[in-house]
């Protein structure tokens, strides 16, 4: 009986779920084609020729990859696919019926993403033999790294100014910005695993203020690098690090996801504050992140493939980037006469500017294996935490590569840490202690 239950709470929620999916569906099509129009349809940044034949089979593949995704699992991996699900897999979905785009470039991503799904599926009994000896080492190189960092970004940059605050003023803050190249490296670990770590581990510890601090440290990093990815780490990790303890976690973010979605949708269409929501987060964050997909596979299916150019292990293996410019300011360039812009997008166009399509099916398996060992530090530091550090690394996935990241790139460190840390093997509370040495 109890089982029988469960199953049909299971169902209801899968169901709710799917409503929510729709629902958000609907609003990202109807904010592209009717919203968007308006302010962009004379700018040639997208482009308006809907296509009943590939919506139709845009909503076979939504329900089919739905359908694969086992929503009654409470495991990171499972929140990870509908995160990548619902930020990347329906945007692209809109993108491709709403502007009539490539099908062999939409089916591949479609079938990559549903190899993915069979990876985490079958990863689901895998056991990782697991390390506790390095807990305190990381801690302590973790600490060390971010005095480094921050030392060096004082000393390279001088005194912090407020012109980051002014969204018109990011771009020439940015170019101002200066680090070597070693301590670079170090940067990019430090705002997008070492920060949202310690944070995550001080909430966990209800070190307020070590909360605090850390988050100061990382708002002073966009003061000086002016990358607006820095600053959403602040609410992204501290949300999830408060919320996903909830065991209705999944069905309440979507849900949040998909009616903030329809409110700055249909509200944008008459209240300016609400469009310019709609401009920020949806257009930008969604939309545009889609769009730049099919551009970046317009781009490459003419032009010469990177491979590992550009990465680090590239280098040691003396391959040579082939362009002058970065990639993103080569698109920026070519498609909107904006070269002072880098137009950057996530790892199913870089699966394919690096490796064709084979390389959009690789990204698709690394996805599956990097969520699956995250899974794995949940079974010893527990879902929430496990959530909360990671979050911010995945979630900046649809904005940025996996290859060169999980490479030698803030991956290898979140890897590396599901890996070897282990919060029983780390320091304890010195309230923890003197309460058991009085005892």
């Amino acid at each position: 009986m109890y089982q029988k239950q469960q199953g049909n709470k299971n169902l209801t929620n899968t169901m709710l779920l799917l409503i929510i999916m729709l629902i958000y569906k609907l609003a990202l099509e109807l904010g592209f084609w009717f919203l968007l129009s308006k302010a962009y349809g004379g700018l040639g940044v997208y482009r308006y020729d809907f296509s009943l034949g590939k919506y139709l089979l845009g909503f076979f593949w939504c329900f089919l990859l739905f359908a694969m995704i086992r929503h009654d699992i409470r495991k990171p991996s499972v929140f990870f696919l509908e995160l990548e699900y619902f930020m990347a897999i329906i945007p692209i979905t809109v993108i491709f019926a709403f502007s009539n785009e490539n099908i062999l470039y939409y089916t591949a991503v479609c079938s990559s993403f549903a190899a993915a799904e069979i990876v985490v599926w079958m990863g689901r009994d895998i056991v990782i033999p697991k390390i506790n000896l390095a807990s305190k080492a990381i801690i302590i190189a973790f600490y060390l790294i971010t005095i480094i960092v921050y030392i060096t970004i004082v000393l390279q940059n001088g005194m912090f100014s407020l012109k980051a605050l002014d969204i018109y003023e990011v771009y020439s803050v940015r170019s101002d910005f200066q680090l070597n190249k070693y301590v670079g490296y170090l940067f990019n670990w430090q705002y997008m695993i070492i920060t949202p770590f310690l944070i995550v581990r001080a909430i966990g510890r209800k070190k307020y203020l070590t909360v605090i601090t850390l988050c100061g440290l990382q708002f002073l990093a966009y003061l000086y690098a002016a990358q607006k990815s820095i600053l959403f780490v602040i609410p992204l990790v501290v949300g999830i690090a408060i919320v996903s303890n909830l065991k209705s976690f999944n069905k309440l973010a979507f849900c949040g996801l998909s009616i903030g979605t329809v409110l700055v949708t249909s509200l944008g269409f008459k209240l300016n504050f609400f469009y310019q929501l709609y401009d920020l987060f949806v257009r930008r964050v969604l939309i545009l992140s889609a769009n730049l997909k099919f551009i970046y596979y317009d781009y490459f299916s003419t032009h010469t493939l990177i491979g590992l150019a550009g990465t680090l292990w590239g280098k040691f293996l003396g391959i040579e980037f082939p362009y002058k410019e970065r990639i993103g300011i080569i698109i920026s360039t070519e498609y909107f006469n904006k070269p002072e812009m880098n137009s950057n997008t996530g790892f199913w166009a870089e699966g394919y500017y690096r490796f064709g399509l084979f390389g959009i099916l690789l990204v698709g398996i690394l996805f599956a294996l990097l969520i699956l060992v995250i899974d794995e530090f949940a079974k010893y530091n527990g879902y929430s935490f496990a959530l909360g550090i990671s979050f911010f690394a995945i979630f900046i996935l649809n904005d940025g590569g996996i290859i060169d990241s999980i490479l030698f790139g803030p991956l290898t460190v979140l890897i590396f840490l599901c890996l070897f840390y282990n919060k029983e093997d780390d320091f304890k509370k010195i309230k923890f202690d003197m309460k058991k040495d009085n005892s």
